[in-house]
């Protein structure tokens, strides 16, 4: 009996070994990645108005993301090409308040697309989403996705997504340069603006695929 329980261990350990033997003899999966910088924001109704620059935020190790803030708000985001990223805080005393339905993603062709939230669930997408309202001191943390880009899957029956550029590399470096935008229709204190988030593509960039376990599958 001690002679089964050595071996168990050891076929354990010979098949890890095994195992990553194999992963090691196989070429590494590479996954396009692209960094997007938040260069503007801006209310249409006011172009010409001085507004803050959006600032690097270095809060987070290994994730992209900038900070950009007004009198009323300040916000948070990291765009990647599934989507974008938001945390808003209401920083005024008067409840903030951001119709998603006549906001507007606006892709590197300038062509529009209506929005969706990655928290709407698969049996409302054809929903109205209504507006999204942050008390004053509150907050907001919210993917914004763009409607067009999600689909229903024939074969498995949920929706899936489109990213917003080519994830194959050769295609992907030739975005390099380009922007898109993000407007949103924010209402604070009766009086609505729409908030231009501009995003431009400064880096393209291939990263090892990371293994789901210890075998690599």
């Amino acid at each position: 009996m001690k002679k089964l329980y050595v071996f168990i261990p050891i076929a354990v350990v010979l098949l890890v070994l095994a195992a990553c033997a194999t992963n090691e003899s196989k070429p590494a999966k590479l996954v396009t990645k692209y960094d997007i910088t938040l260069t503007k924001v801006l209310k249409t109704e006011e172009p010409s108005a001085r507004y803050k620059a959006p600032v690097a935020d270095t809060t987070l190790v290994n994730k992209l993301r900038f900070r950009w803030e007004d009198e009323s708000m300040r916000t948070i985001w990291s765009a990647s090409e599934n989507g974008f990223e938001l945390t808003l805080y209401n920083a005024s005393s008067n409840p903030i308040s951001i119709n998603w339905d006549k906001g507007i993603y606006l892709d590197y062709d300038n062509i529009g697309h209506r929005l969706t939230l990655a928290s709407v669930k698969d049996n409302e997408r054809d929903k109205p989403l209504g507006s999204s309202t942050i008390a004053p001191l509150g907050n907001l943390i919210e993917t914004i996705l763009s409607a067009d880009h999600l689909s229903m899957s024939s074969l498995l029956g949920v929706y899936v997504k489109t990213p917003l550029l080519p994830t194959d590399y050769e295609s992907a470096v030739r975005y390099i340069g380009k922007e898109m935008k993000l407007v949103l229709p924010i209402t604070i204190d009766g009086k609505t603006m729409n908030y231009e988030h501009s995003f431009k593509v400064t880096r393209v960039r291939q990263i090892q695929q990371k293994s789901s376990s210890i075998f690599g599958l």
